[in-house]
Formats: C-alpha cells, sequence, structure tokens
C-alpha cells in the first residue's frame, strides 16, 4: 500500500554465527511485516520472541519505513547504530543507540524518530562496522554521487584487516517520470 521499508540487521559478534543471527532476525521481520503486521508489532514480537528464547542481543535492528509517495516514515531502531540523513551539505544523525531486543518481553526498548525524507535528501543506515558520522562528514562531497555509489565509498572506506563486519543501508527518493 504504498510503504517501502529498508531494514538492517546486524548480528552480535563476528563472522559466520552473526551474520546467521541477523539473516534470521531479517526472515522473521519480513515475514511479519508481509502479513500485515505493523512495524512496532513486528519488533514486539521479535523482541518477545528473542526474550523467551534466551537470545537476547542477538542482533539490533534499524527498520525505516517509507511511504513512498508522500516520503514520510519512521525510523525504528532497536540496538542498532544511529541513522544518517544528508541534506545538502549537512549530515544530520537521527535518533539514538539503544539496548538490543531481547532484554525483557514486558518493556519495549525502540526509539522511533518521525522523518520526512524530500528529494535529494539521503538516509543512510550503517552496521557498527561502517564507520559512523565522521566518515560520512569526509565522504559526503559528491551530491551527485548515486545511492549506490554512496555505500560503496562508506564500504570501502571502513575496511580494515581486523574490522567487524559491515554494512550500509542507502535510500534517496527522486521524481519518478510520468508517463500518459
Amino acid at each position: 500500500e504504498g510503504a517501502y521499508y529498508l531494514l538492517l540487521c546486524d548480528g552480535m559478534g563476528t563472522g559466520t554465527p552473526a551474520a546467521q543471527e541477523a539473516k534470521q532476525a531479517v526472515q522473521i521481520l519480513k515475514e511479519l511485516l508481509c502479513a500485515g503486521y505493523p512495524a512496532e508489532h513486528a519488533l514486539r514480537s521479535l523482541n518477545s520472541l528473542y526474550a523467551l528464547s534466551g537470545s537476547a542481543g542477538a542482533a539490533s535492528i534499524s527498520l525505516v519505513q517509507l511511504g513512498l509517495d508522500t516520503g514520510k516514515g519512521a525510523l525504528y531502531q532497536w540496538g542498532g547504530s544511529p541513522g544518517y540523513l544528508l541534506s545538502g551539505t549537512q549530515v544530520i544523525k537521527i535518533g539514538t543507540a539503544a539496548p538490543p531486543p531481547g532484554l525483557s518481553v514486558t518493556e519495549g526498548r525502540e526509539t522511533v524518530e518521525r522523518l520526512s525524507l524530500r528529494r535529494g535528501e539521503t538516509l543512510v543506515l550503517l552496521s557498527d562496522g561502517a564507520g559512523g558520522e565522521e566518515s560520512l562528514r569526509r565522504l559526503w562531497m559528491d551530491e551527485e554521487a548515486t545511492a549506490g555509489e554512496l555505500a560503496a565509498k562508506i564500504l570501502q572506506s571502513s575496511r580494515t584487516a581486523d574490522a567487524d563486519d559491515a554494512t550500509v543501508a542507502v535510500v534517496r527518493l527522486g521524481h519518478a517520470p510520468l508517463s500518459t
């Protein structure tokens, strides 16, 4: 119904076990969202599953729900790094890091930040191994770079020999050409 979801899950730790935790969290959230669960209910369901199965802190979550027709949406975060809005020459931090899901069944700890993405603005989500605000400030010089090019630059700049896994999710709304 015009909703677009962007999901970044980062498994705690490194290597294959962390990747598997993230992949499982993505699959569960994808199924819940596709079944029609509102984003906050899907996140709380995953939280309860983690808490009841003893998997507290298995993965951090950053979920964006965006209306493609309006650019309005929300950034839901549970244990994830902050998101960043790139607007003109500004890098604006959105949200704060919070404890990961699964610590309590009864207490919701996700943060929700409302946003309105305008044409030309870019929303960036990063895992903890992909740098942060400083690397974005260094890289956000070429406003003409596509979302994919920006993601590739961020990943390339975050590569070190002993680095954590690195994931970058970038979304930018553009205008669609009108067809007759």
